[in-house]
């Protein structure tokens, strides 16, 4: 980049659907009781800034640096800057910009190691952050289900900001920030778009960044399955069980297609990810020890490895998949109410 104060960076918005609906049935009188259910409905974005913040105390080396994270009503937004990931010159995206290989010539790295500066170190940041963000989402969307309300929808993309001081001389992340605003508006064209119902929407710039790290990448790529609402059992087939075999679903998984649209006369493209798969990324450190410890491994950990140093399957793969752990990111999940002192030993 040419001037010091322009940042790429990414945000994530997640927005609780429905809630201006939800007020309008009260006349937008928030005495009622419909309208306190409403009102409350905020609580479950308290709690998860809660439950975020308390851990990030506890366990920084979980979180980006240079967080940023703001409640305006029934949205939340986070976000981070992203320094050694700026586009080439006259150009605002990294996708068609810099490969792969001319980053970590510009920003060397020795080994899986990321160091102060390198790319794979920024492109951990933002997978941390999208972890976060993933489990927020999961978060809210419980606590909502608990109730019957509709959940949030959760819109993370990137652009370029401009350092901008408020009157109190701090630097104020949320303004003149293009990230901010393509999530925003994103989030606002919603099922209109595609970007449809209480799902988590991830833009291909944010992808690409966290591709630069390695193990990220690894799990990035599993996000892409999206177990299908069904379990595409045919009522019409029938098989004979054996005789003391109990017979379970199985679960499929699908792969949906990108979504282009325009924001801002920019054409950009969105998918719709896992948030359970994502929530994983926080972990990403913790999972590429496991490559390095010399101790004996478990089963569970050999197949982590085998995921993170192996192509990502084909979706006929995961379909035929022999054990429901041969693909472990399918499965394990990073909760934002779990204890993380509880997990791995205790040994980090």
């Amino acid at each position: 980049m040419t001037t010091s104060d322009v940042r790429w960076s990414c945000t994530a918005q997640l927005d609780l659907l429905g809630f201006s609906n939800h007020l309008a049935v009260t006349n937008w009188d928030i005495r009622t009781q419909t309208g306190v259910q409403a009102i409350e409905r905020l609580s479950s974005l308290e709690e998860a800034i809660q439950l975020f913040e308390q851990e990030k105390v506890e366990f920084p080396e979980l979180y980006p640096s240079g967080l940023q994270y703001i409640r305006f009503n029934d949205a939340l937004f986070l976000g981070i800057d992203v320094e050694y990931l700026n586009p080439p010159p006259s150009q605002t995206n990294l996708t068609g910009g810099y490969s792969i290989d001319q980053l970590r010539k510009i920003h060397p790295q020795e080994g899986q190691t990321a160091f102060k500066g390198t790319t794979a170190e920024s492109g951990g940041d933002v997978a941390k952050l999208l972890g976060l963000v993933a489990r927020i989402h999961t978060h809210v969307n419980g606590r909502e289900a608990e109730k019957s309300f509709p959940g949030c929808r959760t819109v993370v993309a990137s652009g370029m900001r401009k350092c901008f001081e408020d009157r109190k001389g701090v630097d104020d992340f949320f303004s003149a920030n293009f990230s901010v605003s393509t999530a925003f508006e994103a989030e606002k064209k919603g099922n209109s778009v595609g970007l449809k119902d209480n799902n988590l929407y991830v833009e291909d710039d944010v992808a690409m960044a966290i591709s630069y790290c390695q193990p990220c990448h690894a799990i990035l790529g599993f996000s892409k399955f999206i177990r299908t609402d069904s379990s595409l059992i045919d009522p019409y087939s029938y098989q004979c069980a054996q005789k003391n075999a109990i017979s379970l679903p199985r679960v499929f998984y699908r792969v949906l297609e990108p979504i282009v649209l325009d924001i801002m006369k920019k054409r950009l493209t969105f998918r719709r990810l896992d948030p359970a798969v994502l929530t994983n990324l926080q972990l990403f450190k913790d999972y590429q020890r496991f490559s390095t410890d010399p101790k004996e491994k478990g089963q569970l950990e050999k197949e982590i490895c085998d995921s993170l140093f192996a192509s990502t399957p084909s979706l006929d793969e995961v379909n035929k998949r022999q054990k429901i752990m041969e693909y472990p990111f399918l499965s394990l999940r990073f909760s934002l109410d779990n204890d993380y002192s509880e997990f791995f030993d205790g040994e980090r």
